[in-house]
Order: structure tokens, then sequence, then C-alpha cells
């Protein structure tokens, strides 16, 4: 009897681990959505640059809890104001909101205490709470556009998109030249299926601030989705001259890999990887282009990276198992042909 060939050997190896192994490509080419690096960023601060650093300089501890009836009736309200804001400076949202009803106490009509108030219960997610005192603000001060700003991302939060929409639009017509209300006017008006106005926020946005990467980034994304794929590339391309982003990278990959042209898919991945190297998506996908150039040896080093970095991610296992089953299937045909 012949000795089995030590290709078929190995196929016996991994036969059980590949028995159920998915027999086509599993593909992640949905877009990556942009992250907030903060909630704080949503919001919109109106006091001076000066007081902030100020502010940062106080000592942590402040409270309002713990102060004595006399305290509080001797208190300036602005004092209860600037205690408030010192403890937001140091994330201390719902401690703040003592001082700001001290302040309130002494004076029902302090724009920037109703104001802060608001800016507190956004933090807290509270936004219905939040929504009212941006409201009572703007009764106080409706010339103030960082309150119907912020008023429209408590909407926002809400669902409540055309009320978001109204404020955001109040707060342009207030100052025409703030490019976070026209970013998220964008950002509304692509939620609701209104893209080629979404497309126009965006561009406002970057016409009035050119670096305001993540505007160039939600414009790329929504050309991607709406699969207009050169005018996304132009987009992505222009992100990423103000900002090298693993996302920009990751997407013009998936772009590239869509269009077959799987050199540029590579080289696009591999800058991904370059800045996010535990990004198994981007090495999955690399995997995938590396495969379709017949670069198998390659593909399989990519789709061991991806479950190394990600040992839950089902697409680099199938891709693996897959693949590894079309090896071992063709060794043990080409090792059959030899020995017959």
């Amino acid at each position: 009897m012949k000795s089995q060939p030590r290709s078929t050997i190995v196929g016996i190896a991994i036969g059980s681990l590949l028995i159920n192994a998915p027999r086509s490509l599993a593909i992640q080419v949905v877009p990556g959505e942009i992250v907030e690096d903060s909630i704080a960023r949503l919001y919109a601060y109106n006091q001076p640059d000066e007081l902030v650093e100020k502010l940062r300089q106080q000592e942590q501890k402040i409270s309002c809890q713990n102060s004595s009836k006399s305290d509080r009736q001797k208190t300036h309200f602005q004092t209860w104001i600037n205690r408030a804001i010192a403890l937001q400076q140091h994330q201390k949202y719902s401690e703040s909101l003592f001082c700001l009803d001290r302040a309130l106490a002494i004076e029902t009509k302090s724009q920037q205490a109703w104001y802060r108030r608001a800016i507190a219960l956004s933090h807290l997610k509270q936004y219905s709470l939040a929504v009212e005192a941006y409201q009572k603000a703007i009764e106080i001060n409706p010339q103030e556009h960082t309150s119907w700003y912020n008023l429209g991302n408590a909407y926002k939060h809400l669902g409540q998109h055309q009320q978001a929409l109204k404020a955001y639009q109040q707060a342009i017509a207030l100052k025409p030249d703030f490019p976070a209300a026209h970013y998220q006017t964008g950002r509304v008006m692509a939620k609701i299926g209104r893209y080629e106005e979404a497309i126009e926020a965006y561009k406002e946005t970057t016409d009035i601030d050119p670096e305001y990467h993540r505007a160039w980034y939600s414009w790329g994304n929504l050309l991607h989705r709406r699969k207009r794929y050169n005018d996304a590339i132009a987009i992505y391309q222009q992100a990423l001259e103000y900002k090298a982003q693993y996302r920009v990278w990751y997407n013009l990959g998936n772009i590239y890999l869509q269009q077959k042209n799987y050199q540029k898919a590579i080289a696009a991945y591999e800058a991904a990887v370059e800045l996010k190297p535990d990004y198994a998506s981007a090495w999955n996908n690399h995997g995938v282009a590396l495969e379709a150039l017949k670069k198998i040896d390659a593909a399989l080093k990519s789709y061991s990276q991806a479950l190394q970095v990600n040992p839950n991610s089902k697409k680099a296992l199938g891709n693996q198992q897959r693949l590894l089953l079309r090896v071992s299937e063709n060794s043990d045909t080409a090792a059959y042909s030899r020995s017959n």
C-alpha cells in the first residue's frame, strides 16, 4: 500500500477544525462611523477663556451641598455660578447643580445659571430637563448662539430632529460662521434622509473651517453610503490632508476593495493598522485583498493578525478556516495527481 502524501496527512489533521468552515469571503465594508472623542465636544461654552483657566486652577474639592444657611444667604449668586463652573471643569456635573440651584434661588433671571444648569443636565443625559433649562436661558437672552446650538444638541439626543434643526438654524442665523452648528445640521439632515442638504451643510462647515476634519469624514461617509465612490475618495483624501485617521484609511480601503483595486486597498489598510494596530476589521479586509491577488500565505497572516487582536472576529475566523480548507483541498488534489 502506498504511503499517504504529507499534504494529505496535513489535510486530515485540520479537517475537524475546518469541517464547518464557510465557503465564501466575509468582508466588512460598511463605512466606519466617526465617534465623538468626548461628549464635551458637542457643547459650546460661553465663558471667557481666562475664566476657564482661573477655574481650572481652583481647588477640586469645591462643594455647594454642605454650605450653611448663613453662607447661602451671604454668598453672591455669581459666586455660586463660578463654583458650579469650577465643578463642571472637573466633570462634577451633579454637584454643580447644587451650586446653580443656590444661584437661581437668589436670581431667577440669571441666563448664565440656566445655561450652566442645562450643560450639567446634558452631560448627565437628562435631555428633557436640559431642553427646559436651555429654553429658560433663551427666554432671558435670545441672542446667545451657544444656547440655541446646545438646545439643538439636546433635541438631537431626544430624537426630535425637526426641533434640533430649527435650533441649529437659529444658532447659524445669529452666528453664520459657527462651524459646529453647520456640522450638526449635516448630521441630522443625513439621519433623516435629506442627503443633499447634509452634503451642503458639511461643505459649509469646511468652507468656514477647512480643518474641521469630522465634517470631511462625515461627508465622505455619506457619499460612501450613497455609493458615490469616486466622490467619497476625493473627500476622504481631503480629510487626510488635515488629520491622519485610521477610519478614513479603512474606509478608503473598503472602496478600493469594492472597485477591485486591490493594491490600493492593501496600501490603505496598511495605513489604517499603522495608526491603529488592533483594528481587526482592517486586518481582515487586508487579508481579503491579498487573497484576491492570490497571495495566500500573506492573506493567512493577515487573518491571523485580525484574530490575534480580536479572537472573537467571526469574519476573520471564517476567512481563515475557509482559506485553510481550500489550501488543504488543493494540496490533496495535487498530491493525488502526482501519485497517479
